[in-house]
């Protein structure tokens, strides 16, 4: 043992066991719900500035 407290390669194997452990369980609802997101939509300049400063008529829109 070294003065930090354990060697190096002890401390990776239980790392890599702790990785191995966790792909194999299923990640928490409340974490999955964390990061399950709507998706970014992709638009129109003209329609997105129409529709925020509500100017469809003087731009044609509508």
């Amino acid at each position: 043992m070294n003065k930090r407290g354990r060697e190096r390669n002890i401390v990776n194997l239980d790392r890599k066991c702790r990785m191995a452990e966790m792909a194999g369980m299923k990640p928490p609802d409340k974490a999955t719900k964390a990061f399950t997101r709507k998706a970014f939509e992709c638009g129109n300049v003209a329609e997105y500035m129409a529709k925020k400063y509500d100017i469809k008529g003087e731009i044609g829109i509508g």
